[in-house]
């Protein structure tokens, strides 16, 4: 299962926020960190957001990438060094966090969790999709 990931960073590479991502069938675009990315970048089943090194900023953009996609329902993961997991709470209002230096399997575990959970719809709501099997 491929997935539109945005990752909004001020880095230009995805590699040095989350290297794992590289290895990983994803389709990722970079844009950076301001809630005007949504405008420009387009479909996508989950936000990630570099919290590495700018806790506050990337508190509040959570926070308002929230407010922002509530309709949407598109998870939120915060991209957080292990120093910064002490700040992470339910203020932030992120779906998942996860460490830059996680691995391909845990970061894939981690997406599909975010976009299967109960209200998170990653296709259509005109077609059932299991398996192979597609029911429109």
């Amino acid at each position: 299962m491929s997935l539109n990931l945005l990752l909004l960073t001020n880095e230009s590479s995805v590699n040095s926020v989350l290297p794992a991502l590289g290895l990983l069938p994803h389709t990722v675009r970079v844009r950076t960190p301001e809630v005007t990315a949504l405008l420009d970048g387009g479909h996508r089943d989950v936000i990630l957001v570099d919290a590495r090194h700018d806790l506050a900023s990337a508190k509040s953009l959570c926070r308002l990438l929230a407010r922002a996609t509530e309709d949407d329902t598109v998870p939120v993961i915060a991209v957080v060094g292990e120093g910064g997991l002490v700040a992470v709470n339910g203020e932030w209002r992120v779906d998942d966090v996860i460490l830059p230096s996680s691995g391909p399997a845990e970061v894939d575990a981690r997406l599909r969790l975010a976009t299967t959970r109960e209200g998170v719809t990653t296709q259509p709501e005109s077609e059932l999709r299991v398996g192979d099997l597609v029911i429109d």
